[in-house]
C-alpha cells in the first residue's frame, strides 16, 4: 500500500504543471467567452451561444494518460517497483485524475453560467442554464464527464502500453488493419448495430458511468498482461 502511495505522489508531481497551465487556459477561454458573449450581445446577435469544456477535459485526461504511462513505468521498474503494484497505481491515478477534472470541470460550468445570469444573459442566449439550481443535473454532470474520461484515459493507457511494448510502427499496423476491415460490408454493419446498440440502451449518466467502468476494467486487465512481459528501458 505504501508502495502505492509512493508512486501515486510521484505522478502528482509529474502532472502538476501540465494540470495547472490546461486550467489557467481553460478559464482564459472561459473568460474570452465572457468578452464573446458581450460584444455578440451588442451586436444584435439573438442566437444560442453554446460554451462547452467537457472534450477538451476528456482528451486532456486521456493524452496526460498516455504521457504518464510511458514516462512512469520504466522509472518505477528500475527503482524495483513491481508490475502489479504500478498497474494498480496506475489505475488509481487514472481514477483519481478523472475525478478531479470532473468535479473542477462541474465547479467552472456552474461559475461560468452564474456569471452569464449576473452579465443578464438568458437561457435561450446561452442554453441551459438550470444545471445551476437542479442539483440532479449537477450531479448528472459530473458522472457524465468523470465516465467518459475515466475510459478515455483507460483507452489511452492501453494504447500506451502496446506503444511501450510493440513501438509506434505496431500501432500503426493496428490502424491500418481496423480501417481495412471496416471497408468490409459485414463488419461495417456490424459496428453500426453495436454503436447503436449503446445508445439507444445505455443512456443515462448511471447506464454511461456502467459502461465506462466495464472498459476501465477491460482496457486494464490487458494492460496487467502487457507490463507483465514489458522489459525495463533505461
Amino acid at each position: 500500500m505504501s508502495n502505492i502511495k509512493t508512486q501515486l505522489k510521484m505522478h502528482y508531481i509529474n502532472s502538476k504543471k501540465s494540470f495547472f497551465i490546461f486550467w489557467s487556459i481553460i478559464l482564459a477561454i472561459t473568460v474570452f467567452g465572457f468578452v464573446i458573449a458581450l460584444y455578440l450581445r451588442s451586436q444584435g446577435y439573438t442566437d444560442k451561444f453554446t460554451t462547452n469544456n467537457i472534450v477538451a477535459v476528456v482528451i486532456f485526461g486521456a493524452v496526460s494518460s498516455m504521457v504518464a504511462y510511458n514516462e512512469t513505468l520504466p522509472y518505477i521498474l528500475n527503482m524495483g517497483s513491481t508490475r502489479r503494484s504500478f498497474v494498480f497505481s496506475f489505475a488509481a491515478y487514472n481514477m483519481l485524475l478523472s475525478l478531479v477534472l470532473s468535479v473542477i470541470f462541474s465547479i467552472l460550468s456552474i461559475l461560468e453560467r452564474l456569471v452569464y445570469k449576473m452579465l443578464g444573459f438568458t437561457e435561450s442566449f446561452i442554453g441551459n442554464m438550470s444545471v445551476t439550481s437542479s442539483l440532479s443535473n449537477i450531479l448528472s454532470n459530473l458522472l457524465l464527464c468523470f465516465a467518459v474520461t475515466l475510459a478515455a484515459a483507460a483507452i489511452f493507457a492501453l494504447i500506451a502500453g502496446i506503444y511501450y511494448l510493440k513501438g509506434m510502427m505496431f500501432l500503426f499496423g493496428m490502424g491500418a488493419v481496423m480501417m481495412l476491415l471496416m471497408f468490409i460490408p459485414g463488419v461495417r454493419i456490424a459496428v453500426f448495430h453495436a454503436l447503436k446498440f449503446i445508445v439507444l440502451n445505455f443512456i443515462g449518466s448511471i447506464n454511461i458511468l456502467l459502461l465506462s467502468l466495464a472498459v476501465f476494467l477491460a482496457c486494464y486487465i490487458i494492460i496487467y498482461l502487457l507490463a507483465r512481459i514489458s522489459q525495463v528501458k533505461r
